[in-house]
């Protein structure tokens, strides 16, 4: 952990990919966590839409991530959260890394299953990251994006600080599927690093590449 000062210098380099994977691991059970909140408060069913799952594929966003641990690596590892979940409700964790930056990685945690009213889902999410765990602090507040237009998608996005790095993290809630997408960088510094809008529209692919019909 690096403290309290906005602009703490960064770790010695031996050491960063070490933390980058840290924060990384860390915020896939948080937010998964968290998704297990949100399955539990919405209830309710499907609302007779097309049930859809949720899947870990190699790539996403077009070859931009590769997938380094999906959900069964990650429980062998000690890393689940579906013991959690409500009964007919599946949790799927991801952790992808940045095909031209290895110290670059992303986040993937989600449920499928009746899942009930999305903006409950939307917000059990957030909570964890807004009440601070693992030392977060929300740096800049939840915003709509539609990137696909009214088609599409509509993802809800914050940026957080965590261990002195700043991070994009986006949510879509769907009435049979939620996940929440987070990136980390170790080059992300400061909040002026992250762009929000662009990180938007990388979750907005990703959502096409890990829901499929169940």
């Amino acid at each position: 952990q690096y403290g309290q000062p906005p602009f703490p210098p960064p770790p010695p380099a031996r050491n960063k990919n070490k933390l980058i994977a840290m924060v990384a691991i860390g915020a896939v059970v948080v937010i998964g966590g968290g998704v297990a909140a949100a399955v539990l408060l919405g209830g309710g069913d499907s609302g007779g839409g097309q049930a859809m799952k949720l899947v870990t594929p190699q790539t996403l966003d077009g070859g931009t991530y590769t997938l380094n641990a999906d959900t069964e690596r990650l429980k062998a590892q000690g890393k689940s959260v579906q013991g959690s979940m409500p009964k007919g409700a599946t949790s799927v964790l991801g952790q992808y890394q940045r095909a031209d930056s290895p110290q670059s990685l992303l986040s993937f945690s989600g449920a499928y299953g009746s899942i009930g009213d999305p903006a409950k889902v939307k917000d059990g999410m957030f909570k964890g990251f807004e009440r601070g765990a693992m030392g977060a602090n929300v740096t800049q507040k939840r915003q709509k994006f539609t990137p696909d237009g009214s088609g599409g998608p509509t993802i809800e996005c914050e940026v957080v600080k965590l261990s002195g790095l700043y991070a994009p993290a986006c949510v879509w809630a769907e009435k049979s599927d939620a996940a929440m997408v987070l990136a980390v960088d170790q080059k992300s510094l400061s909040e002026d690093s992250v762009d929000i809008n662009a990180f938007a529209k990388t979750v907005a692919s990703i959502y096409k590449d890990t829901r499929k019909p169940a």
